[in-house]
């Protein structure tokens, strides 16, 4: 469904084109002169513009020419009289996808504004597109301790080549995410997208459409045509994130997608072929999970073309201070605070502590001193490196006494979740199925009982 904006001042043809609007699905606002029309501008922006020229308060071009910067993220459809082939060149040159001769057909009307729907939708796909790439690119890539530029190496060496494939390993925030940006930037591929999915975040039931997209009318809510993400990289690079966490019968479909570079949408017939570089993150043991049968061996070795190892951050020692003042000189702005760096107390503190949580970690350490220090520098008493640990529980009423053998049945849930996650190794795909629930009821509890496990 869609936001359509009708600016026509005939009464009949405005009624006439709300109910054919209204019949197809879409949410329709009318407007019989342009000081309505800028009224419901101001207050939403509609995905279409139906816009007649010749109305009481002025002309329709003039509107739209003056408009422009807040029209720009509709679509615009001019409605001329026959033979006004000046007014339909000059709307065209403004921006307008197309236009309507009156009297309006019906089955113009509708099919152009569902192509209208799917021109918008490709240019806010591109536009996303293009700022994420730039966000993503201008990102400065921090350490210079051996083993964090033997990565890099790496990174770069397959940047420069022909594989299409590569997988990165390493503990949940150790920085997998840059070395995958890494490699899109030093890459031929640069100038093109960089997409990235993660396989545990998106419900099992969208994913397979995340990645491939579907047709219309592939499923109930498939209103329209979507471009999967492989689709919309064309080119570039697609990032799968926590790809251990993608369901079995995913797995085939990306490994025929691997070894051919062709795919078909949900509820399509037509073989699509792109071409993209794929990179798979994992915290995961995935060799583990093969011999365990939670995640197929050919994928694996097919992903494993040019794996790339990422080490933790206690094995990078050299890189904390920088990484640390780094994170400093970023989040100062953000935050409205200003430091002239750490004192040396500090920073012993920093180099000392073995950083489980990894870079993400360090990143939430440093944040959280921004907040709290008073200082003119950040001192190791702003430094709260337990910040994970959960406040002790203000005493409350002793619960009234259970039965022997009684169990409360939140603790039991819990204690069943727990049990669930070691026997999948932390596969919470796996954990779900020994629990007979699905991924997303999973992760609810995960997340309810404190026992998120994040990649």
């Amino acid at each position: 469904m869609a936001l359509i904006l009708v600016v026509e001042d005939e009464k009949l043809l405005r009624w006439a084109l709300e109910q054919q609007l209204a019949r197809a699905g879409h949410s329709v606002v009318s407007a019989p002169d342009l000081a309505t029309a800028a009224t419901h501008l101001a207050a939403a922006q509609p995905d279409v513009v139906l816009l007649d020229l010749g109305l009481p308060d002025g002309h329709g071009l003039d509107f739209y020419e003056s408009n422009r910067e807040r029209l720009e993220g509709s679509v615009v459809i001019v409605m001329t009289a026959l033979g006004q082939v000046g007014e339909a060149v000059r709307a065209m040159k403004l921006g307008a996808l197309d236009f309507l001769t009156k009297p309006v057909d019906k089955a113009d009307l509708v099919a152009l504004v569902e192509r209208s729907l799917h021109v918008r939708g490709d240019r806010l796909e591109a536009q996303a597109s293009r700022r994420y790439r730039e966000q993503t690119l201008a990102q400065t890539v921090i350490g210079d301790s051996p083993a964090f530029r033997r990565v890099l190496e790496l990174a770069e060496q397959v940047a420069q080549s022909e594989v299409g494939t590569v997988l990165v390993q390493g503990e949940s925030g150790s920085g997998k995410n840059v070395v995958a940006r890494h490699i899109h930037a030093c890459s031929a591929r640069r100038d093109r997208p960089l997409l990235e999915v993660s396989c545990a975040t998106i419900p099992e039931n969208l994913l397979e459409s995340e990645l491939f997209g579907h047709e219309k009318g592939a499923f109930t809510d498939a209103k329209a045509v979507k471009r999967g993400v492989f689709e919309l990289a064309e080119g570039g690079t697609v990032v799968l994130d926590e790809i251990g966490e993608l369901r079995l019968d995913l797995q085939a479909k990306l490994l025929h997608f691997l070894e051919e570079r062709r795919f078909r949408r949900v509820g399509g017939t037509r073989e699509i072929v792109v071409d993209v570089r794929v990179v798979a993150l994992t915290n995961r043991d995935l060799a583990a999970m093969v011999r365990d049968r939670t995640f197929r061996g050919d994928l694996f070795y097919r992903l494993a073309v040019f794996p790339i190892d990422m080490p933790p951050l206690r094995e990078r020692t050299t890189d904390i201070l920088p990484l640390a003042r780094h994170f400093l000189a970023t989040l100062q702005p953000k935050l409205g605070r200003r430091f002239d760096g750490f004192d040396r107390a500090a920073e012993n503190l920093l180099l000392a502590n073995s950083w489980p949580g990894n870079v993400r970690e360090l990143r939430n350490v440093i944040e959280r001193a921004l907040v709290v220090e008073r200082g003119a520098r950040i001192s190791e008493h702003s430094l709260r490196l337990d910040a994970g640990a959960a406040a002790a529980p203000e005493p409350g009423p002793e619960p009234a006494a259970l039965p022997p053998g009684i169990v409360p049945l939140e603790e039991m849930e819990r204690e069943l979740v727990r049990r669930a996650m070691q026997a999948a190794g932390d596969n919470q795909t796996r954990a779900a199925e020994l629990l007979d629930i699905t991924r997303d009821q999973l992760r609810y509890r995960l997340k309810k009982f404190d026992m998120r496990h994040d990649d």
